[in-house]
């Protein structure tokens, strides 16, 4: 039979920042810097049989709206943030969730999930 293949067809992998992060339970300190993952990923690419595509860090400012973290920062500009367990937590109480951090059409796909979860568990 033929080999099976590697990369299943794929020609691009999309590789965000800090997607190695995991902390140390006892110091809290992270054992990966946070473009570590992009950097083997980078230097993998031949073995892996795709381009990697490392993502970049963005922010939504209240100024000029989406940027690099980076400029966010060059810039003095006023990043807006919600957590995940905000977000969970708007998503299941039904709080209205900016349309910077999620599109309306995917609030409504896990919505949905949400609820049919809740429902299967009642």
């Amino acid at each position: 039979p033929p080999p099976p293949r590697r990369a299943s067809g794929c020609t691009h992998f999309i590789i965000g920042r800090d997607m190695a992060g995991c902390k140390s339970t006892i110091s809290g300190e992270d054992f990966y810097g946070a473009y570590d993952a992009q950097n083997l990923a980078g230097d993998m690419a031949g073995e892996l049989g795709m381009q990697t595509v490392p993502s970049l860090n963005i922010a939504y400012t209240e100024e000029k709206g989406y940027v690099t973290a980076d400029v966010a920062k060059a810039e003095n500009l006023t990043p807006l943030s919600l957590s995940g367990t905000k977000f969970r937590q708007m998503l299941r109480g039904g709080g209205d969730i900016p349309e910077w951090f999620a599109f309306k059409s995917v609030v409504e796909v896990l919505r949905a999930a949400v609820k049919e979860e809740e429902e299967a568990n009642n």
